[in-house]
């Protein structure tokens, strides 16, 4: 990992806002990549893309740059007015794997901690 990549898990470790917002940006960012990817495949321009989808060419800009987050209909509608499919998957995410078995460590925990009963036997339960 570079360190960057170490800075960003352990902020996220220390703060569930932090580790939301950097998830959110990686998934714009990977949005951002596939279109770029398509467009560049196809020998398109944004501009190109734009009319063919029938979207302005600043949305197209705009996901590009990922500074936008777009809806999964709008990916739908680009994808198609070029002959393609959106496709949505749940791939694997070892940082937010991590994150969600630490996440149900401390559930499991605290459900502990609220039904703590003694383990060492009492003198009455010996007798």
């Amino acid at each position: 990992m570079t360190w960057i990549e170490d800075f960003a898990a352990e902020q996220c470790e220390k703060s569930k806002e932090f580790a939301e917002a950097y998830a959110a940006e990686g998934e714009k960012l990977d949005i951002a990549v596939a279109l770029t990817r398509l467009r560049d495949e196809m020998g398109l321009t944004q501009q190109q893309l734009a009319d063919i989808s029938g979207k302005p060419q600043s949305t197209i800009a705009r996901i590009e740059k990922a500074s936008t987050n777009p809806t999964i209909g709008l990916l739908a509608e680009i994808a198609a007015s070029v002959g393609r499919t959106l496709e949505v998957r749940f791939a694997e995410n070892p940082d937010a794997e991590r994150r969600l078995r630490a996440a149900r460590k401390g559930r499991a925990l605290e459900t502990v901690d609220n039904a703590l009963v003694p383990t060492v036997p009492t003198a009455h339960q010996l007798a």
